[in-house]
């Protein structure tokens, strides 16, 4: 339970609820926020002390470490929140949805062979016009209760944001142009500018998803920013 925890923790933190330098809720209010005993409280706010994460100050409390190292990293973020920030419809739809084994006609560089996993393929839409195609593959030992998500009003990247905690992402961006077959479904000439977006989620040292991205040139953007680097020195 004490493991529990100190993910639920860490993972208010990675999400921005509580920020560098920021004290924590003592353990009773953490206790009653997470419905278990303060004793599971305290010793997973001593591991996150141990590994760097927090700082617990004598009659001050527990703070959020600061004085990290920063880098610059992209947000993970639901399109369909980037579509309605710019005032337009956002709608999505599953194209393939398939349960197989890592290594069957499928291969993640990161889990074992045979790992069960979850593939899907999604078309993103933006005032019904397709702005970005998505190809997912989900880990289904990490993951488990999404094998029965059926994602017919829930985007896949909605679900995530709002169910699954993840501690670090690495992403590859390519400037690539579309093949016919793409192009068909973007509505789009063949060899049009697109960007390529491949990005791994990792929580606990466990891969969460794996995904590759295809969005229109001209019909998306995105930005990133300097974040402080909790996640990898918590050894996550």
């Amino acid at each position: 339970m004490f493991d529990q925890i100190k993910r639920a923790v860490a993972g208010q933190i990675l999400r921005g609820r509580w920020q560098s330098g920021e004290r924590l809720p003592n353990e009773a209010e953490l206790s009653a926020l997470y419905g278990v005993s303060r004793q599971t409280v305290n010793k997973a706010i001593a591991l996150l002390a141990r590994e760097g994460f927090l700082v617990r100050r004598r009659r001050a409390g527990t703070f959020v470490a600061t004085g990290r190292r920063d880098r610059f990293a992209l947000p993970i973020e639901d399109i369909g929140d980037v579509v309605a920030r710019e005032g337009r419809v956002y709608e999505f739809r599953i194209r393939e949805r398939r349960s197989l084994r890592n290594g069957e006609g499928i291969r993640w560089p990161d889990l074992p062979d045979g790992t069960p996993i979850l593939a899907l393929e999604c078309l993103h839409f933006s005032d019904g016009t397709p702005i970005q195609h998505e190809r997912r593959l989900l880990n289904l030992d990490a993951v488990p209760e999404v094998a029965e998500e059926s994602f017919e009003s829930t985007a896949p990247s909605r679900w995530l944001v709002d169910r699954v905690p993840w501690s670090s992402a690495e992403h590859t961006v390519r400037a690539v142009n579309a093949t016919g077959d793409m192009a068909a479904l973007l509505g789009v000439e063949a060899g049009t500018a697109c960007l390529s977006i491949r990005r791994q989620t990792v929580h606990l040292n466990r891969p969460i998803t794996l995904v590759h991205f295809l969005s229109v040139g001209d019909r998306f953007s995105l930005s990133g920013s300097s974040i402080t680097d909790s996640a990898t020195e918590l050894n996550l």
